[in-house]
């Protein structure tokens, strides 16, 4: 078994579309598509019946038949850059199989929730997931200090591609200065030490 990026992003990445321009409830916001339930099983620790943030009282729930503590939890780590790590590529495989009624069945059968840090746990996912994993727009938020809801705000990108590296960047001028790093070692050495200078002195 061999799981692709191209998969991953599949099942973990939102369409853009999806992705609605308020957000308050973290349980609900996270309930919208199937592929932010995969991202909440994957990196949350649930119990059933118990909240993330142990709203019982710290008192041991009776389990119903069929219950069980969340069996997804840390199959797969996402880290910065669209960066990931795959701890358990069999219970990754099976969540990913999981269509969007498997999976709410699954929250529901098991009463997961993890309400709590609504606005900071919404934000987790667009810079975590959604500004690295796909290209078309950035996504930012403001309005923290609004009670009622958490305003998700969208830019276009624009970018600029060297044609034969695939090297791209919205700043042209650094697409560039990674062009002239390709060409930098061929440079007579007494030119590389008056390029250098000249590149510091601008901070680049």
């Amino acid at each position: 078994m061999n799981i692709s990026k191209k998969q991953i992003k599949k099942a973990f990445v939102s369409e853009v579309k999806n992705i609605s321009d308020e957000g308050y409830n973290n349980q609900d916001w996270y309930q919208q598509d199937d592929c932010r339930i995969r991202y909440i099983l994957a990196t949350i620790e649930l119990d059933p019946g118990v909240g993330a943030h142990s709203y019982n009282d710290g008192k041991e729930k009776q389990l119903e038949l069929g219950q069980e503590s969340n069996r997804f939890y840390n199959c797969i780590e996402f880290k910065d850059n669209c960066e990931y790590q795959i701890n358990d590529e069999h219970r990754l495989a099976e969540l990913m199989r999981m269509s969007e009624e498997d999976l709410r069945k699954y929250i529901d059968d098991n009463e997961y929730d993890w309400i709590g840090d609504d606005y900071d746990h919404i934000n987790e996912y667009l810079f975590t997931i959604m500004n690295s994993w796909q290209d078309e727009v950035e996504f930012d938020t403001e309005g923290y200090d609004n009670p009622d809801y958490l305003t998700i705000t969208r830019r276009g990108r624009e970018w600029n591609v060297d044609p034969q590296t695939g090297y791209k960047s919205e700043n042209k001028h650094e697409v560039a200065y990674n062009i002239l790093m390709d060409y930098f070692d061929e440079l007579p050495e007494e030119t590389k030490v008056e390029a250098h200078k000249r590149l510091e002195a601008v901070e680049c």
